[in-house]
């Protein structure tokens, strides 16, 4: 049985008019988690370790490992897991897709062996992928829902949206990472260089926040979650989540902790909650927030 360690941590909480943290705890999964991130209906954790992928589920605070290996592992309201494993044959990074369902605890692999020029994109309504400059995608059967989606080729933003596509670079030159379209579909924003770009789906430059990484949209789409973090060359030295209005108008810092490095966060579905990624002792930080 894993628990959840119930003292809250000491950090320094910025309060905002709209947004504040109400609380903060650490959970303690007694396994190195990495990347932690919320299932579609809010009732599970999913996450990486060394030795696999895991789901924990929160009402009986217990972690089951579903996979030996993989990477991006996205659980969908029926409890069906997309995930990635890769593969190397020749030099040549191949990528499997794999689907695995928590009711009957079966796993299929969906897609095997493609050798791709980006990397994929999984979310809880199917995959995307680039395969020989065709997009391509593997919904689950019963949700054929088309959503713009965008991913990152040769360094630009590829926005894919009702069957066609187009190449965006709203952020010049500059390597772009990181992109996501917004719960409302009407942005994109995404990391070029160092700077966290907001843009239009035309790519039409709306806001520019520097020193942001790992952007996430709130599911209502009115707040984007980042982190900013430094280093020393070696490893990470410090990093704290911050908030940006989807307009780029109100920034607000949501921590400030000295012996925690609070990284890569990601969003409850029901908004109210940050999970982030915590590289000190592979315990992760849950945010709960009060908006109001």
């Amino acid at each position: 049985m894993k628990r959840i360690a119930g003292m809250l941590i000491a950090l320094t909480v910025l309060l905002s008019a709209e947004v504040r943290v109400s609380s903060v705890q650490v959970l303690d999964l007694e396994t190195n988690a990495l990347l932690p991130l919320f299932s579609a209906d809010g009732k599970y954790i999913l996450y990486g370790a060394g030795d696999g992928l895991y789901t924990y589920e929160r009402s009986t605070q217990t972690a089951t490992r579903f996979a030996e290996s993989g990477y991006e592992p996205v659980m969908d309201e029926k409890g069906v897991i997309r995930y990635r494993i890769d593969n190397y044959d020749k030099g040549y990074r191949l990528f499997d897709f794999a689907v695995y369902d928590i009711k009957t605890k079966t796993r299929s692999i969906i897609e095997k062996d493609l050798r791709l020029a980006s990397a994929p994109k999984i979310t809880n309504h199917g995959i995307y992928f680039i395969e020989k400059e065709t997009i391509k995608n593997n919904f689950a059967k019963s949700t054929q829902v088309a959503r713009p989606v965008a991913f990152t080729l040769d360094n630009a933003v590829v926005l894919y949206s009702y069957g066609t596509s187009k190449m965006l670079m709203p952020a010049g030159d500059r390597p772009h990472v990181w992109p996501s379209v917004s719960p409302t579909q009407d942005k994109l924003c995404v990391v070029g260089g160092n700077d966290l770009f907001i843009c239009d789906l035309n790519g039409n430059v709306l806001s520019e926040i520097r020193d942001a990484r790992a952007p996430q949209w709130s599911p209502d789409g009115k707040w984007i979650a980042f982190m900013r973090d430094s280093d020393d060359g070696y490893t990470y030295t410090a990093s704290d989540i911050y908030l940006v209005s989807a307009d780029g108008n109100t920034q607000i810092r949501l921590t400030n902790s000295t012996d925690i490095i609070e990284m890569y966060p990601q969003w409850s579905p029901d908004g109210t909650q940050i999970i982030c990624d915590n590289p000190v002792d592979g315990k992760p930080v849950l945010l709960t927030l009060e908006i109001r």
